[in-house]
Formats: structure tokens, sequence, C-alpha cells
């Protein structure tokens, strides 16, 4: 390691892909009764199938070259602990001026470093440095070995990661929790972070005895009937997130299944069952699930959820300080957190709006050629 910083490639042998296989093998499939669809949870046949292509037909060792090729892989010792955060550096080509700031791309659950495969490239293409790190306990970063971390103190381990890696001002861009981190880097780091890119909104409260917008009551009445039906995963990796993770750490279908349901709940797609695949690609998302299986990291990674949940009320009022830096928000049509521009702008200092017609919750994924076209159109205007 020089200057706290540790080259890393990625290696997996055969014995994990063998191991791997004699686990899908060995599933114990439920009985499910009748055909409830994508009604009671993951859609039983659409799993079928798609295990049964990651058992015969995926090849983990092709996504391992392209993932290590990307861009340089780092482990970064970061201010405030031994552990190492992973990262993948994205560089302008030869010949391409460079811009003034790199951007750093956040991810959230379940995602991962994939999602940002297909967008980081347009961006360096035109001249930022990209910088899409895995949060920490997730993927090729350490296991969180002390409780507390909760993300506005994530947004402090990477401002210390970029600052490690020689960045004294940079864009930040976030979906998930990373629209949740990135907020809270940007008011804890604002001499640092020159402008916010969110594709995930924060719905601000009508303020009392002002009366809603149709666009604000129409969001209201969406998330109420939302919650109820869609949030239980939240609840269960914010109350015992380790107890999920025996089962999921030990078999692969389960854990494809936990993820699965995500990507069909949360991205555009038509109502077929199998419409899905017209809207991501198939391998990708495998990829993204190896992550978790190979690294064996997904119960840490759930445990982000218990810490916000736990957050004592006075380490909580960061997350309602108002966003100062510039901020963007993009917004893609099948994303459940998507407030109207009037909740956003309560919250943020909002100088650029823009509505999509295709996208969801996985927008740099889903979409990466618009994703990337809304990042730089922003950071453009503050280059």
């Amino acid at each position: 390691m020089t200057g706290g910083i540790e080259e890393f490639r990625i290696a997996f042998g055969q014995q994990a892909i063998d191991d791997l296989h004699r686990r899908i093998d060995a599933t114990r499939w439920p009985d499910v009764g009748w055909d409830t669809g994508w009604g009671t949870g993951t859609h039983d046949g659409v799993l079928r199938e798609l295990v049964n292509y990651w058992r015969n037909d995926y090849d983990w060792f092709r996504w391992e070259e392209r993932i290590n090729e990307a861009g340089r892989h780092v482990r970064v010792q970061t201010d405030d602990t031994s552990e190492l955060t992973h990262a993948v550096i994205y560089e302008p080509p030869a010949g391409v001026e460079r811009k003034p700031f790199p951007l750093l791309l956040i991810h959230g659950w379940p995602g991962s470093i994939v999602e940002f495969l297909n967008a980081a490239p347009v961006l360096a293409s035109t001249g930022y440095t990209v910088i899409t790190p895995s949060l920490p306990g997730f993927a090729w970063s350490d296991v969180v070995r002390e409780p507390g971390l909760h993300p506005a103190l994530i947004a402090r381990r990477l401002a210390s990661l970029m600052t490690t890696l020689g960045y004294a001002k940079y864009g930040v861009q976030g979906g998930d929790w990373g629209s949740v981190i990135g907020r809270t880097l940007s008011t804890q780091f604002s001499s640092e972070v020159v402008g916010l890119h969110l594709n995930f909104g924060t719905a601000t409260p009508v303020p009392a005895g002002q009366e809603p917008t149709q666009d604000e009551t129409d969001y209201l009445a969406y998330r109420a009937a939302w919650e109820p039906e869609e949030t239980a995963y939240m609840r269960q990796q914010g109350t015992r997130p380790q107890t999920l993770g025996y089962g999921l750490t030990d078999s692969p279908v389960g854990l494809m299944a936990w993820i699965l349901e995500k990507f069909w709940a949360w991205s555009d797609h038509d109502d077929d069952d199998l419409s899905l695949w017209e809207y991501v690609d198939k391998d990708e998302v495998i990829t993204n699930v190896m992550i978790y299986w190979l690294t064996g990291r997904v119960t840490s990674a759930a445990r982000i959820y218990y810490e916000m949940t736990h957050v004592s009320a006075d380490e909580r009022a960061v997350y309602a300080e108002a966003v100062t830096v510039p901020t963007a928000y993009a917004k893609f049509p099948a994303e459940p957190f998507a407030p109207p521009r009037e909740m956003m702008e309560r919250s943020v200092n909002l100088v650029q709006f823009s509505e999509h017609e295709a996208g969801g919750h996985f927008a740099a994924f889903e979409q990466p050629d618009t994703f990337a076209r809304d990042v730089i159109s922003f950071f453009d205007t503050l280059s």
C-alpha cells in the first residue's frame, strides 16, 4: 500500500463457481401452491428460468474480466478506520481534455458498482474522471467491524476517500442510499462538493397552512398506497438483518429471489412477467447478484438499513439540513421515490430539473445514456 492506496484486482477461482453450482443444484424449491405471479413476492416461473440460465449459461469470468478492465481498482485507507474502501476509477481517454473536477457516483442497495459499468465510460469520454466506490460493507470494501456507521458517517468516509485519492473538489451523484449519502456529503463538505445530482428524491412535507399542489397530493396518495405493500424488506433489514443474512449467505437462489424482486418492482417495464429482460440486461442483473454472493457481503450490506433505523435523535439532525450546493434532480417515471419538483425545492438548491420518458430506480443501469447525458448537462454548467 502506498499513500493509503492499495491496487486491487478481482480474482475468484473456479472453486467458487463450482460451489455456487453445487448449491444451485441442491436447491430445495418451495411448493408455491398456485401461480401467484409477482403478487406475493418473486415470480416462481421467472426465478426458475433465470436460475437455470445462471447455472448453465452465465459466464462469471467474462464479467470478472470486464469489471477488472473497466477502470483502475483500488482499496483506500480512510481517516476514520483501518477498514479499506474499494473504488473503481475511470479516466478520460487519451487526447480528451480533462474536466476541472471528477465525479463521485454512489450506488445503493441492492446495487453495486455494476450499475455504472455502462454510464461511467460515457461520462469519462467527455473528460470527467469518474470514481465509483463500493459502500462500506459492500462488495470489495471491508466489512464494518463496529456498530453505528449510518449514511452520514459513510459520507465522511467517502470524503476521506476522495481526499486520499487527491481530489480537493468533486461532483457527487446518487440514487437510493447514494442519494441519502450524497445529500449529507454535500451538507457536511460543501466546500469540497461543487454540485449534487440526484435521481432519487426525498419528499419534504407540505408546510403547515399551505395547500398541497395536485402533483403533491397525487404523490402522497401514491406513497400511502405503496409503502404498506412494498417496504417489508426495509423493515426486515432495518431491524433483523443478521437473521435474514444467514439464509441469503447460504442460498444463492434465496439471494437471487430477494434481489430480483426489487429489480422487478422498481424498474421500468411492461406488465408481462418476462418483460423485465427487454429493459435490463439479464447478465448484468446476475452479475450484480454475483458480487453479493461471491464476496459474502449480503449481511453487512443490509446493515445500512439497521444503522439508519437506529440513528439517535441528535445524529438524525444532519439528515434534515438543507442542501445549499447547486443540485440537479432527474426524475424517472418508474422510480418509487420520485416526488414532484416543488417537494424537492424545499430541501435542496435545485438548479436543474428533468423528467425522462423511460427508466426507474436503477437509472444508470436501465438507461445509461440518458442518465449520463443528464449528469453531463448539469456538471458541465459548473465546470
